[in-house]
């Protein structure tokens, strides 16, 4: 069976790809043998920095496995596209500090308080790296609003802060059926899936 190595260590984000990609034994950098490996993510854009990740597995992998890496996060319309690719960091070095998931979402509330503009777009970017080393990125994107405060028990991240309009309810408000409708990336997930398909 042809190996997927994913750019990651994150068991949700792995368990995630095995329930979309069949027919592949899809490993974490860690079960590919990958330890302590520290990449910078230094790109300008989601997809610099999909493709930083997935070269940095790259160097390491000598047989015929895949690999694929992702990166998202959230660009909100008033804040310029703020936090965009510092999405993970944004709120850690301008409190200098680690915050948990609802620490950063208030961080987030708290710059949108004053604005009426609550446009925000989720994108994830997946790269893809073949065992020929050919290339290819596939880009998921929904867009929501943010709401005045966090709402919402489910999910993770920025969920309770992620509203959807057609549904009036925030990512964290539905069901995991629900959500997969309005997940960047589970839509970029599906643009690999088509793709390994016709490989």
């Amino acid at each position: 069976m042809v190996r997927i190595i994913m750019a990651t260590n994150n068991k949700g984000k792995i368990e995630e790809l095995k329930r979309y990609i069949k027919g592949y034994n899809i490993l974490s950098q860690k079960e590919a043998g990958i330890i302590d490996l520290d990449v910078e993510e230094n790109g300008n854009t989601f997809e610099e920095n999909a493709i930083i990740k997935a070269n940095s597995i790259k160097n390491y992998i000598k047989d015929d496995s895949y690999i694929i890496a992702e990166d998202s996060g959230i660009c909100i319309d008033a804040l310029g596209g703020y936090p965009g690719v510092k999405t993970k960091r944004a709120a850690v070095e301008e409190l200098k500090k680690d915050v948990t998931d609802v620490e950063r979402n208030s961080f987030i509330l708290e710059k949108m308080k004053d604005n009426t503009n609550r446009k925000v777009v989720w994108q994830t970017v997946i790269a893809l790296i073949e065992k020929n080393g050919k290339l290819t990125t596939f880009l998921g994107e929904i867009e929501g609003k943010i709401p005045d405060k966090a709402i919402g028990e489910n999910g993770f991240g920025f969920d309770p802060i992620f509203y959807i309009e057609d549904e009036k309810k925030t990512l964290a408000q539905m069901s995991i059926k629900e959500k997969e409708k309005y997940s960047a990336r589970k839509i970029a997930v599906d643009k690999l899936t088509k793709y390994l398909s016709n490989i």
